[in-house]
């Protein structure tokens, strides 16, 4: 993963500067803030979790929503969620375009306000309207702005299939009394624990383009092989025999080319093309339902 590794750190250098500035943004918005959302990606909630956000948001009350629950594995969902809870913390398992969870997420967000409310006031002979002002952390790509639309019922905030689109901070009237701060997406400053580099591009958290398809293929045919019922699932899918499994994750990759017909002139194997169809069946999917950071 050598290679993977180089590109990591180049790429993180790349985005450094839009994360001070996005940071910056963050710390001095958090004064008007009483409630801070965290959108992981639940197929990856640690490498999709910027550690940065725990010091910043220090003192707020707290929401994690594990977005693409739908995709992440059912059971590693739940210890996940129990996981966050046992910090303290509300967290729901959610996919952004589902109606039901987005009235989850407005309804946790009235309970949390309600209680910052009377505690603020409990006291206090004040007849005040409460206003929640939340804020809404993630990092580029994880579902922020299509959560954030779906909430407020409208396009408010700039959505689009490339990672990184909202780049300015705006708020956003969601009801008659939550108002919501979107913000820049903030990466992962530590690419290279982990891992995290190589699951946010098998995800798709991060842009593949920037990596070698090839070595990212490889590196998520090694993931899946490593756990015995992710391994099931892939045999499954790519419909292999007993004799297929015995082979380096690299030769694996040249049989799933042959099933999936990506073969050239001279019966070459097109490996570039064998390991984005690859790479988009296991982040949409298709091969089942995976979480690559295990608990």
């Amino acid at each position: 993963m050598s290679q993977i590794r180089c590109l990591e750190k180049s790429y993180y250098h790349g985005i450094l500067g839009h994360m001070v500035k996005a940071q910056n943004e963050i710390k001095e918005s958090l004064k008007l803030i009483d409630i801070v959302i965290e959108v992981l990606d639940a197929r990856i909630p640690i490498s999709s979790r910027n550690p940065l956000i725990e010091n910043l948001a220090q003192g707020k009350e707290r929401i994690i929503l594990l977005n693409k629950s739908d995709l992440a594995d059912k059971e590693q969902n739940i210890k996940w969620k129990k996981y966050f809870e046992n910090k303290g913390y509300s967290c729901l398992n959610v996919c952004a375009n589902n109606n039901e969870d987005i009235k989850k997420i407005v309804e946790t967000i009235n309970i949390k306000g309600k209680k910052i409310y009377e505690s603020k006031y409990a006291n206090k002979k004040i007849d005040i309207k409460p206003i929640y002002r939340v804020l809404i952390v993630g990092i580029p790509n994880v579902g922020k702005s299509t959560l954030i639309n779906k909430i407020a019922k409208k396009q408010s905030a700039e959505v689009g299939n490339k990672p990184g689109v909202t780049k300015a901070k705006k708020w956003i009237r969601v009801s008659s009394n939550i108002d919501l701060l979107d913000t820049p997406g903030l990466l992962w400053p530590k690419l290279d624990e982990k891992d995290a580099g190589v699951k946010l591009a098998l995800t798709g958290n991060i842009k593949q383009e920037i990596l070698d398809v090839e070595e990212i293929a490889i590196c998520g045919i090694e993931l899946l092989m490593q756990n015995k019922k992710y391994r099931s699932m892939f045999i499954k899918k790519y419909k292999l025999e007993n004799e297929d499994l015995d082979v380096m994750p690299y030769e694996m990759l040249e049989l799933l080319g042959k099933k999936r017909g990506c073969v050239i002139s001279g019966g070459e194997i097109d490996y570039t093309k064998a390991s984005n169809i690859f790479l988009e069946e296991l982040k949409n999917g298709k091969i089942g339902n995976i979480t690559l950071d295990e608990i």
